[in-house]
């Protein structure tokens, strides 16, 4: 604050011109610059321009080697006639007789070629054409008087040399190679046949080459030589005019060398280019002095208006004093209203933020909050799709462009990953003036959790009811099969008893057997998935239960697959369901074989042993949670089509399928046979080049061991008295008349539980009940029931499709003697009617 008393300072008029010495100082400093602009830019122009003649002399020194590259050519591909006529002399051991003929083919073949001779002795005898070269004939290139000096010296080094150029008669210049021709002699020893010469006109030389196309009208170029008796340089060959600074390159010929020089026409140095690169030089130091004299003039300009401004600001400070006292008032009013904000915004839990129409965050109101996606400064000026996923940015910035353009709240559920922790908002975004919103969040991430887990409580719900109706459909389909394959091994069983051993039909009763035995496993597997099975675990040698399939194996795949094992041995036993194991190894090689199709492949099978850790299990296999230790594995993989990754990530969802005629249920059976076992499988495949199915199960502590087949005991037990056989097959009563026939029993037989109890009350002399557990109008358990009620003593033997564990659990304390399981054989039904003591329980009285 200036005080009242002081007297401003003295200022210049605005229009009063600066001072001499400042005017001085500005110009010295404008020309300073243009020196400095002058040097600077000159010695970058300098270096240019050297860069440039630098750049511009290797181009013309390569397009020279190029020229010389392609005389030098030319140059042997003519010489190269005179070894092709020595070839000939040599073959004909110094006779040619159609040199007329060969001349005339090079003449053609090599353009550039004026005439072919032949020297023999030293002497010219022919010439190829003869006109204009008749004065030739006859010379003795070796006599003394006329001794041609290149003619000696191939002799003498037994190599091409060339002479020239020199004028010919006809006027022009010529070359003259000459190649000296040694055949044997009548005793073996080489022997001087004479010399092949080639004459070569410089002008039809040059104009085959068409040396102008290399080097064009811009350049000048010359081709010398040095001569080598005087040692002076012999010019021979120019276009242009006179080389000062030429590039050269040597040509090396037979006995020789040449050498090409080149220079651009005019000159290396172009003067429009250097007076263009002077006047760039002048511009630019031109512009420097005008920017200094310009840098230089400022402060003297801004002396002037400080001085002006200051007395202006004098007069301002005077009335800031008062505005300054009513401002404090109204700040420590603003201060009060914000920290009553806060205050209400901490005390909200929700998010508030205000962005602009790009989702630009402008404000963060400092809520209670800890639910923000980043902190507040690395959140505030930034967009929104700068900081989240694209999919999650473009719904953000879709829904501020909605609420703007409807004027009204808009309201969005989203999921942030906060921390780690998915955390569900519901936004709502109400438009505010100025093209922005306000984005307020609330937290429901406890509401969302509750909505999932009642929808996962429905899906539970109707995959129970769906599994119940399958369970039911797959339990009555069990009992029907069952019932069919009681008659197919049980007759079987009676055929093969009543064969002799050596009897031809006896191995296909028995494949039919084995056959109906396995189709009864898969009657087994029906009930267990129907809930009305238990399975059956046993110790399993995996290699030998592969070794036993093959056959079924090699006649279930494409006649164009072939089936390779890899079977490492011993391995330790597993506890499995040898049925539930066969189930899941010809699916996978079906499955494969399709994979191949028409093509030929490879379907190989293999077991091992592997050392299963946590991480090892975490790599992308399908399981439930399972623990580390030895593992058995059961791999199957092919060289058919391969998997994508979406074929890949739904093959084992129920009912999907890529067949035409599939029912999708294959591969989902797979998966769920192995998390029974407390195995884990994974898939491997790329489209092309094959798939591969590895199936790992917990490995036992022993290895596995062979199994024998049980000793046959009791296999002459013979019972006697009346047995009551009552069941709905007509079949399976046949079957089991006649089995009890064999077994020394007479049979009587009903239909139905009511039939049978007709039977049983109106007969005393009945020991035995064997009992259908499954029937229409009375079933088993009611008819064992009136059975009971009747005679308390009765021996009733149960027979069912369902497992003896099922049965007997369901009849626990009801009084049955004994269960068979369908389908049966005779042994299985001797061995229980065996263990009754039937010879002991007198008949009913």
């Amino acid at each position: 604050m200036y005080n009242a008393h002081m007297s401003p300072a003295p200022t210049a008029s605005p229009s009063s011109p600066p001072p001499r010495s400042d005017s001085v100082r500005v110009w010295s400093i404008a020309l300073l610059a243009f020196l400095i602009g002058l040097l600077l830019s000159g010695s970058i122009m300098l270096l240019y321009e050297t860069k440039r003649q630098n750049l511009r002399r290797q181009a013309v020194t390569d397009l020279t080697i190029k020229a010389a590259h392609d005389i030098q050519e030319q140059l042997n591909r003519s010489l190269s006639s005179t070894y092709a006529l020595a070839a000939v002399i040599r073959q004909g051991n110094g006779r040619i007789d159609n040199f007329q003929e060969l001349a005339k083919e090079m003449l053609e073949l090599y353009p550039g070629l004026s005439a072919l001779q032949l020297v023999p002795g030293g002497v010219i005898t022919e010439i190829f054409p003869l006109q204009g070269n008749e004065k030739a004939i006859g010379l003795n290139l070796l006599d003394k008087s006329n001794t041609n000096k290149e003619a000696l010296s191939a002799l003498r080094h037994g190599s091409l040399t060339l002479a020239g150029p020199f004028e010919l008669v006809q006027g022009g210049l010529a070359l003259m190679g000459r190649l000296p021709v040694y055949v044997k002699g009548a005793e073996g020893q080489k022997r001087f046949w004479g010399f092949t010469a080639a004459m070569i006109r410089l002008e039809a030389f040059f104009d085959t080459l068409q040396l102008h196309r290399t080097l064009s009208a811009d350049f000048n170029y010359r081709i010398s030589r040095i001569k080598p008796d005087t040692g002076t340089l012999d010019l021979f060959w120019k276009q242009g005019g006179e080389l000062t600074r030429p590039v050269s390159q040597k040509i090396v010929i037979p006995n020789g060398e040449w050498n090409l020089s080149v220079e651009p026409v005019g000159g290396w140095y172009q003067w429009r280019v250097l007076l263009a690169e002077g006047g760039v030089v002048l511009v630019l130091s031109t512009l420097a002095a005008l920017t200094a004299y310009w840098l230089a003039r400022q402060p003297v300009v801004l002396r002037r208006m400080v001085e002006e401004r200051t007395r202006e600001f004098s007069e301002i400070n005077d009335r800031l004093k008062s505005e300054v006292v009513e401002r404090r008032h109204a700040e420590e009013a603003l201060q009060a209203s914000d920290l009553k904000l806060r205050s209400i915004f901490a005390s909200l839990t929700e998010v508030i933020l205000v962005l602009d129409a790009e989702g630009r965050y402008l404000e963060i109101a400092p809520t209670s909050t800890k639910k923000l996606y980043l902190p507040p400064d690395e959140l505030l000026g930034k967009k929104i799709p700068d900081l989240f996923p694209k999919e999650q940015a473009d719904l953000f910035v879709s829904t501020i462009g909605k609420a703007l353009a409807a004027g009204t709240t808009v309201t969005v559920d989203y999921s942030l990953n906060i921390e780690g922790e998915e955390v569900w908002f519901t936004g709502n975004v109400t438009p505010m003036p100025g093209g922005r919103v306000i984005w307020s969040a609330h937290d429901i991430t406890q509401r969302k959790r509750a909505e999932e887990e009642r929808l996962k409580l429905e899906k539970q719900m109707l995959h129970a009811q769906k599994l119940e109706s399958l369970g039911v459909l797959a339990g009555g389909i069990a009992h029907d099969f069952n019932n069919i394959l009681t008659v197919i091994v049980g007759n079987t069983d009676l055929a093969l008893m009543r064969l002799t051993p050596d009897s031809p039909a006896v191995e296909n009763l028995r494949r039919i057997e084995m056959a109906a035995t396995r189709a009864s496993d898969l009657a087994h597997q029906m009930l267990a998935y129907s809930g009305k099975g238990h399975f059956i675990t046993e110790e399993l040698d995996l290699n030998r239960l592969v070794e036993e399939m093959g056959h079924m194996l090699s006649v279930s795949v494409s006649k164009k697959a072939r089936l390779s094992y890899h079977l490492s041995r011993p391995l330790p036993a597993v506890t499995a369901d040898a049925t539930q194991i066969r189930q899941v190894l010809m699916n996978l090689v079906i499955n494969a074989s399709e994979a191949i199709g028409d093509q030929n492949g490879v379907i190989t099978v293999s077991t091992g042993c592997v050392q299963c850790t946590e991480s090892r299990l975490d790599g992308g296999w399908l399981s439930d949670p399972v623990q580390p230790g030895p593992y058995v594995y059961l791999e199957v993989s092919d060289t058919g089509c391969g998997m994508d990754r979406d074929t890949m990530a739904k093959i084992f969802e129920p009912f999907f399928t890529t067949k035409f005629t599939g029912r999708g249920l294959g591969m989902a059976a797979v998966l769920g046979i192995v998390r029974g076992h407390l195995g884990a499988i994974r898939v491997q495949s790329e489209p092309g080049r094959g798939s591969t199915f590895r199936v790992v199960l917990p490995a036992g502590d022993a290895p596995a061991r062979l199994r024998y087949a049980e000793s046959e005991s009791g296999e002459n037990w013979r019972g006697s008295g009346t047995v009551l056989l009552i069941d709905d097959e007509d079949n399976i009563r046949a079957l089991g008349s006649e089995m009890l026939g064999e077994l020394g029993f007479q049979v009587v037989s009903a239909a139905d539980g009511r039939e049978g109890m007709e039977i049983f009350c109106s007969r005393n002399d009945i020991v035995l009940v064997l009992l259908d557990l499954t029937m229409p109008q009375m079933d088993g358990e009611q008819c064992l029931r009136e059975l009971r009620r009747i005679d308390p003593r009765v021996r009733v033997v149960m027979s069912s499709g369902f497992s003896e564990h099922e049965v007997s659990g369901k009849f626990l304390g009801k009084g049955i003697s004994g269960f068979v399981q369908k389908p049966y054989k005779l042994s299985a039904l001797r061995e229980v009617l065996s263990s009754l003591n039937l010879e002991s329980s007198p008949p009913r009285r």
